[in-house]
């Protein structure tokens, strides 16, 4: 029998939808970190938005290119860090990591990287389209993969059909404009997701 999928909603910027993610029966938050999002959740914001997870849930923090003293700093408060700019291995290493790579990348430069899960994702990550599934799916194959991309509640069953991946990653196919969730859209994705 399947395990079920995990499932992180990202791009939380407001305590009430962190709630409903977590009373949905999310297993992962995430925020985005990187000043040029819309999504972007500002240092003084953070401690908040993270406050009292049930020990189910972990926190992720979506980060690009980090000098070594953020990922040390942003270490201590979040649980994972998933490194979405062009990190070098390096970097981007060890468990409580996760990397994320368009589902066009190269077979060989996965095996580069030593992360506990890759975050696959459309050559435009953030965009709302979806990725190559096919490919998704040649890498699912292989490793512990977060499928994201243009996953929304009408088409998040049918693409853990066709690529079966580890976990699934959505954002901005549960909101009603950047940054701001829709309960009933967080709600429909985890039980599609789950079923």
């Amino acid at each position: 029998m399947r395990t079920s999928v995990k499932v992180k909603i990202c791009g939380l910027t407001r305590r009430c939808d962190v709630e409903c993610a977590v009373a949905a029966g999310a297993d992962y938050v995430g925020f985005v970190l990187v000043p040029s999002s819309k999504r972007f959740v500002p240092p003084e914001r953070r401690r908040e938005l993270i406050a009292d997870l049930p020990a189910s849930v972990r926190s992720v923090a979506v980060v690009a290119d980090p000098t070594e003293q953020e990922v040390s700093e942003i270490r201590k408060l979040f649980d994972i860090i998933q490194f979405h700019g062009h990190e070098p291995p390096s970097v981007a290493d060890g468990t409580h990591s996760w990397k994320a790579l368009p589902a066009s990348t190269a077979p060989e430069r996965f095996f580069e990287y030593r992360v506990e899960h890759f975050v696959v994702d459309s050559d435009c990550g953030g965009s709302g389209r979806c990725c190559d599934w096919h490919r998704a799916a040649l890498a699912a194959e292989r490793y512990e993969i977060l499928l994201a991309g243009g996953l929304s509640p009408e088409n998040v069953a049918d693409a853990i059909r066709q690529v079966k991946p580890w976990g699934v990653d959505v954002s901005g196919g549960v909101e009603l404009s950047p940054g701001i969730k829709s309960r009933e859209k967080i709600q429909h994705f985890i039980e599609e997701a789950k079923s």
